[in-house]
């Protein structure tokens, strides 16, 4: 039988064994901070994310809000001068025509379409007559589209003159 002896420094070695990175190995601690570093990244990813979904969405219903009232301008300013849909019905708005509480004329559910009924967005247009006289101006309409989305909290609008 062969007997063969340890020395000291090969002693201490298995004593540290538990202690002591291997070649390629990481100890539990280093694993564990390595996890809350990458978890603490992954959460600062989700937050980006979110917030990128939100910007998303709202630029999204504003361009659309904007395709609505760039509809609608256009629409109007192609009708004739003397069509009801150019008719200054509330004059209380004339000082403000970006107003939203007294209007001249409204669709409520507008769709993403153009289309009246199941929509998100209201859009209203407002009229203000100007005779020939008033400021030394030719006859002409003042036209203001608004359109506003998420129970008002939101709106776009649009200003253009409309000769006679």
């Amino acid at each position: 039988m062969i007997e063969t002896k340890m020395t000291v420094p090969e002693k201490d070695a298995k004593r540290r064994v538990g202690r002591r990175r291997g070649p390629g190995g990481f100890t539990l601690v280093e694993v564990l901070m390595a996890m809350t570093i990458l978890t603490i990244g992954l959460l600062g990813v989700a937050k980006m994310q979110i917030s990128a979904i939100h910007g998303n969405y709202t630029s999204s219903t504003t361009t659309v809000a904007l395709t609505l009232a760039e509809q609608k301008m256009e629409s109007l300013m192609s009708t004739s001068y003397s069509d009801a849909s150019l008719n200054n019905t509330d004059t209380a708005n004339d000082a403000a025509l970006s107003s939203v509480t007294t209007v001249d004329h409204e669709e409520q559910n507008v769709r993403e379409t153009g289309q009246v009924g199941g929509g998100i967005y209201h859009r209203i247009w407002n009229i203000a007559d100007h005779p020939s006289g008033t400021e030394n101006l030719p006859t002409m309409k003042e036209v203001t589209v608004i359109v506003t989305w998420d129970n008002d909290r939101h709106r776009v609008s649009l200003s253009s003159i409309r000769p006679q």
